[in-house]
């Protein structure tokens, strides 16, 4: 049994909350976990699938609770800020679904109020998590390819978009920043550098999309270790096999070809290897959630840090501004 376990309140029962939820009990079977939802019948639905502790009919409730330590805020990304600065101002720590904001302006709101009541905060990013990324960079790093010289990342899949998601005040952006932003972290997770300037671009044709901004968009990202890196994300194109795409890592003297959700991952250069992703927590969830709990027990850091999401948002509002400009946009 695990000791000194926080109490987590989840703000927001939609079905993200649900799985990490789900994944915290089985982890951490002891460890306290409250809900509080607009809708309090959802609420108090999670309260009784999960064991909680308590299901809160109003934000304030759930701050006002000694039994709270962490706010997990699992809305729609338009109330992050919101939500966040009132539990910093509550002295509670903070962990933040993906994205983080709709804008950097919402962002530095986060920051400026968890510096100044010197709280944690961390963004629930899974995709760094994921059991093949280190397994790539220890190839590269070894030198099982050469030089690293060109990274491309492609995700793409027809995804049915509704609801809030088809509101552009709500969004803040397009695909790629409600969506992209898992592979924007999974590129400079293995790309292993700082991302220094970025370019994108649209197709310049007209249809019909319920996504606001873009559902389609390439980048080009330049890193301070000389690496150049490609990003193709797509909500609009079709796949056969339902997000299944093959991405790429170009050196020197060889290539490792991997599934880009990271299924496999075969190294043909200096060294001839394949490795297979961890089926058993495919998408990270466990390995994330367990370093949060584990690190906070501990008094360790979080991973991902805030700052390090910043950096990340900072290459999606580039690429917009690259959009406008058709140049390279600092980072």
């Amino acid at each position: 049994m695990t000791t000194n376990l926080p109490g987590i309140c989840f703000v927001g029962c939609g079905k993200i909350a649900e799985s990490h939820a789900k994944n915290l009990r089985k982890l951490y079977g002891d460890i306290p976990l409250f809900f509080q939802d607009s809708d309090v019948t959802k609420a108090n639905a999670f309260k009784s699938q999960f064991r909680g502790e308590a299901a809160f009919p109003e934000l304030e409730h759930a701050l006002d609770s000694e039994k709270v330590n962490i706010v997990f805020i699992t809305t729609p990304h338009a109330y992050h800020a919101e939500i966040a600065c009132a539990a910093a101002k509550s002295k509670k720590d903070i962990i933040l679904e993906k994205p983080v904001a709709r804008s950097m302006a919402e962002i530095r709101k986060i920051t400026a109020a968890v510096e100044k009541n010197k709280v944690r905060c961390t963004v629930a990013e899974n995709y760094m998590f994921k059991s093949f990324v280190p397994k790539i960079v220890k190839s590269v790093n070894s030198g099982h390819i050469g030089k690293p010289l060109f990274l491309e990342i492609n995700k793409y899949n027809r995804d049915n978009i509704s609801g809030w998601r088809t509101d552009p005040g709500l969004m803040g952006g397009g695909a790629l920043l409600e969506g992209g932003v898992h592979w924007i972290n999974l590129l400079v997770s293995i790309a292993d550098s700082e991302p220094v300037s970025v370019i994108a671009v649209k197709p310049d044709v007209e249809y019909e999309t319920p996504v606001p901004f873009e559902d389609s968009i390439t980048l080009l990202i330049k890193f301070s270790n000389g690496l150049t890196a490609k990003l193709f994300h797509s909500w609009r194109i079709p796949n056969r096999l339902k997000g299944v795409g093959l991405s790429k890592y170009y050196g020197s003297e060889g290539v490792i070809t991997f599934e880009s959700n990271g299924i496999f991952s075969s190294v043909y250069g200096r060294k001839k290897k394949k490795f297979f992703t961890n089926f058993t927590d495919f998408l990270g969830y466990r390995k994330m959630l367990k370093s949060f709990i584990d690190d906070y027990v501990n008094g360790k850091p979080w991973t991902p840090s805030l700052e390090r999401i910043t950096m990340e948002f900072r290459i999606v509002d580039a690429a917009y501004k690259s959009l406008k400009s058709g140049q390279f946009e600092k980072i």
